[in-house]
């Protein structure tokens, strides 16, 4: 890495050949950091598509006339000439970022079926740590073979990598639907899942849901997180926001009403909790 005024960073630029250029998508740059307490990018303007991966540590990002935070595990994507700005939220804390620049005629349709356009460019805990290590294996793939970027045989090696991240990031946003399946095989994860869904807005914990459920709450956590794909927590937050903006799009309720329905305390911290998932406000529309 190279230290810079804000962060360390490697950044790799790609000059995509014509043979490149005739498939469907290819890589413009990509890099990764470590953010510096004074980290701030922006507000600018990009070409192209990218995505920025939030690997540890937490994000700030700003966009049109909204916020949101990013969490570890979490995803946005900066869209061709909209302005956007970010920075590192706790400056006390390490902040670790990957990002992928990108374009072709296919980038807007691989990433409108991932749910992301300009109006909601964040996924949620969407980067597992088996992609994570796919993007960290693409930059070394890149950087330790510099002098091969111009052979066919590379461009080839390097859609495949590009494309398999794609397909990880679609395959990682399954619904609770789609494994099924595999839940079935395991009682007492099913027993949690119907626990959740049945009490997720009483103001439930963790640690009485893996009670509910007969297990360690450590062990739960691990095997909660590998066959749903997300931390319980993670999916106690969607389900309560995923109600909240149900309830609120039914426009009969106020928001104190919405926030005290799903389980929070105050407006104050369901307001902000609502703010960091969608990136904007309860009371405003996005």
């Amino acid at each position: 890495m190279q230290e810079y005024a804000h962060e360390y960073a490697q950044q790799l630029y790609l000059n995509p050949t014509e043979f490149l250029k005739m498939s469907g998508l290819w890589c413009l740059r990509l890099g990764h950091n470590i953010a510096k307490p004074t980290y701030q990018i922006g507000p600018k303007r990009i070409e192209c598509y990218s995505l920025h991966f939030v690997i540890e540590g937490q994000l700030l990002l700003q966009y049109e006339d909204q916020e949101a935070i990013l969490q570890p595990g979490d995803i946005c994507c900066f869209f061709p000439n909209e302005s956007y700005s970010y920075r590192i939220y706790e400056p006390e804390k390490t902040l670790k970022l990957i990002w992928i620049a990108f374009q072709g005629p296919q980038a807007a349709p691989l990433l409108q079926s991932l749910g992301l356009s300009q109006d909601s460019p964040i996924l949620r805990a969407r980067c597992s740590k088996e992609i994570c290590n796919k993007l960290y294996a693409l930059l070394h793939h890149i950087s330790d073979q510099s002098d091969r970027v111009q052979d066919m045989g590379f461009s080839i090696e390097l859609l495949e990598k590009l494309y398999a991240i794609f397909a990880m990031l679609m395959k990682a946003g399954r619904t609770l639907n789609d494994v099924k399946g595999n839940v079935a095989d395991i009682p007492w994860l099913q027993r949690s899942l119907d626990f959740i869904h049945l009490h997720y807005m009483e103001g439930i914990s963790i640690k009485e849901v893996a009670e509910a459920a007969g297990v360690h709450r450590s062990y739960f956590s691990d095997v909660f997180k590998k066959m749903i794909g997300v931390s319980p927590n993670r999916y106690l937050y969607r389900l309560k926001m995923e109600k909240a903006a149900a309830l609120i799009s039914l426009g009969d309720r106020n928001i104190t009403e919405v926030a005290y329905t799903v389980g929070y305390p105050s407006l104050y911290s369901f307001s902000r909790a609502y703010r960091n998932y969608y990136g904007h406000s309860p009371g405003s529309k996005s």
